[in-house]
């Protein structure tokens, strides 16, 4: 990536040009649901269907980058280099994974970002300050996928603010229902006033057993509850259950410790399919726009060469 202008000469209080990147924030506030694995294989289904992604990496554990293979103690720049050096060009920060895909990674000391953000009392500016300083790379791609801590602290405030919509991994259980109005609560803080066009998209189901009457409920929950926002000016009023549930699949568990994507480490397992078909299922979501199938098991076989 070529370095772009110092995007601190930007208004703070400007809203990113989102003609050309949707910016999508993978959010849960409860750790091992998926999440981390979601925004891997999207992004890498995506890039191969031709489109241009770049992710980033904004969880202080830095799972993001080390699935897709960098070791963050060995990489010059990062997302707290990013955040916290004003001479640090966003551009920098951008590593190449393949063609058309990049990484910002993280690393430990984002844990530190939290407290350091909450020391800068210019008003909005510790919640603005990752779409402040990403204005010169997220347009230069189609998607860009934000993994965020599993919390609802400074850092995905500051996804939420940069992002045009929110997706939600969870795992088909009750508990995890609770947590989801609390997430909720929180974007509807941040479209009412850092981001005004902030959506929800939708939610997505992993590690799933479909064959399950509790994974049959939940869903079923879900719909409803999603359903009852239709025609609100609700954050979630368009967002939907994504097709397919992604199965348990232990392939899907062990393409980490490789450096590799799924599609990568074993193309023709069921992780593939459900997250090839995911991953369109994403691209096709369009607020206001019902899917025409829904719950249908996936057939697609992912395609080959594969890049991450």
């Amino acid at each position: 990536m070529s370095q772009g202008s110092d995007p601190l000469q930007h208004d703070a209080s400007t809203p990113l040009d989102h003609d050309a990147a949707r910016v999508i924030a993978l959010i849960n506030q409860k750790g091992g649901v998926g999440k981390t694995t979601t925004a891997v294989n999207v992004a890498a289904a995506l890039q191969r269907s031709g489109g241009s992604v770049l992710l980033m990496d904004l969880d202080p554990q830095a799972h993001l980058s080390l699935h897709a293979g960098l070791d963050p103690e060995r990489i010059d720049r990062t997302l707290y280099d990013l955040l916290t050096d004003p001479q640090t060009v966003a551009a920098e920060a951008v590593y190449r994974l393949s063609d058309g895909l990049g990484l910002m990674p993280a690393e430990t000391s984002l844990a530190g970002v939290e407290s350091e953000l909450a020391e800068d009392t210019r008003e909005g500016r510790a919640q603005t300050l990752l779409r402040d300083r990403c204005r010169d790379v997220v347009n230069q791609f189609d998607y860009v996928l934000i993994d965020c801590p599993p919390s609802l602290g400074v850092l995905t405030v500051n996804a939420l603010a940069m992002a045009t919509e929110v997706v939600v991994p969870m795992q088909a259980h009750f508990l995890a229902l609770q947590g989801l109005g609390k997430l909720f609560e929180t974007v509807a803080m941040i479209r009412g006033g850092l981001n005004p066009a902030l959506k929800v998209a939708g939610v997505v189901l992993c590690m799933h057993d479909r064959q399950t009457l509790l994974a049959g409920e939940v869903r079923a929950d879900l719909e409803r509850f999603l359903g009852e926002a239709r025609g609100t000016d609700t954050p979630w009023a368009d967002a939907v259950v994504f097709d397919p549930p992604v199965r348990r699949n232990v392939k899907l568990a062990e393409a980490p410790s490789f450096g590799q994507s799924i599609f990568s480490y074993d193309q023709t397992c069921h992780g593939a399919t459900d997250y090839a078909a995911l991953a369109a299922s994403i691209a096709a979501w369009r607020p206001g726009v019902e899917p025409s199938t829904r719950d249908q098991p996936a057939t697609e076989t992912a395609p080959a060469d594969a890049s991450l």
